[in-house]
């Protein structure tokens, strides 16, 4: 059986997230099994683009720096990344915005943006038989995953599957959406063999404080008070809908997942560890999205990626000298 841990965790103080996420380690075996002596680990935060720790868009610097601490403690000469690709502005600046940046400083965990895209076999895909995925999220010994718990108006909810599409670098993202076209699980089914094939050893999601209606990027904050982690990001998405109060039924990376064979979708078949979940299941469920088509127009990714260049080429420069 696939294992989801659980944690309260009422607030990003300190010494409360730590406690909460040494907790998560423990219950799943110890950061020692996530970490080895002298490798290198990459850490892929929900880093969607420059926004406040508050605004519950990007997964909180606390979390960071509390895995950035366990997996350091369990292992000597780790080398520690901590990069993404944000769908829209610089990976730096948005990285400053959210706060991680501060917190790679003072942990000494280096900041390394996604940048040019490296055809990828896929061995075991059933739908694609390679991707091209972000050389610096393949250069690396393990990956960890730290998703944040967001509804979504395009896939209904976003977590640890959804979140790994981060190491698709750059415009690459937009162009996937236009490939989607009016085919309804084109672009669900990659997000899955995108996951299987980058194989993290854990993903931890945040949902200290969530964002439900219209995210991931325009929703409203809302306080969840709960870390969750485990090996399988399916499982841990499933476990998560259900504390949300969301539809499985609804969540497209679910139904791709199963169709795959990849995952465990059945709640029945999945372990809790930690707090029950009858007991982290949110008194009011969030509030759900208003759905839009995935498939992007082509003069909507045009515009995209227009807007991503004038961002990175123009709007980034002035941004760091204003």
């Amino acid at each position: 059986m696939s294992r989801v841990a659980i944690v309260r965790c009422e607030s990003y103080e300190r010494a409360r997230v730590e406690e909460a996420v040494g907790r998560l380690f423990d219950l799943l075996g110890g950061a020692a099994r996530f970490a080895r002596t002298a490798e290198t680990l990459l850490l892929k935060p929900n880093l969607l683009k420059g926004a406040p720790p508050g605004s519950a868009v990007a997964t909180h610097p606390e979390v960071l720096r509390a895995v950035i601490g366990a997996l350091g403690a369990a292992a000597s000469g780790l080398a520690l990344r901590v990069g993404d690709s944000p769908a829209w502005g610089g990976f730096e600046s948005a990285a400053e915005a959210a706060g991680l940046a501060a917190a790679c400083r003072e942990t000494g965990a280096a900041l390394t943006p996604f940048t040019g895209g490296v055809k990828t076999p896929n061995p075991r895909g059933q739908v694609y038989d390679h991707l091209v995925i972000a050389r610096e999220a393949l250069d690396r010994d393990g990956l960890i995953n730290l998703p944040k718990l967001k509804t979504h108006c395009q896939l209904y909810m976003t977590g640890a599957v959804k979140n790994l599409f981060g190491c698709v670098a750059g415009k690459r993202k937009a162009w996937w959406h236009f490939k989607a076209g009016s085919y309804r699980d084109y672009f669900p089914l990659m997000l899955v063999e995108t996951a299987r094939l980058l194989n993290a050893r854990l993903h931890l999601l945040d949902a200290v404080l969530a964002m439900e209606g219209n995210g991931p990027a325009s929703g409203t904050p809302r306080r969840a008070g709960l870390l969750l982690a485990s090996e399988d990001p399916v499982a841990l998405d499933r476990v998560a809908c259900e504390a949300a109060g969301l539809d499985p039924a609804r969540l497209r990376t679910l139904e791709a997942a199963r169709a795959l064979g990849w995952g465990e979708t059945n709640l029945a078949r999945i372990e809790i560890a930690g707090l029950p979940l009858a007991q982290a299941r949110l008194e009011r469920p969030l509030a759900e999205p208003k759905m839009m088509p995935i498939g992007f127009s082509l003069p909507r990714v045009v515009k995209s990626t227009l807007k991503q260049q004038w961002l990175l080429r123009v709007g980034e420069p002035l941004r760091r000298h204003a």
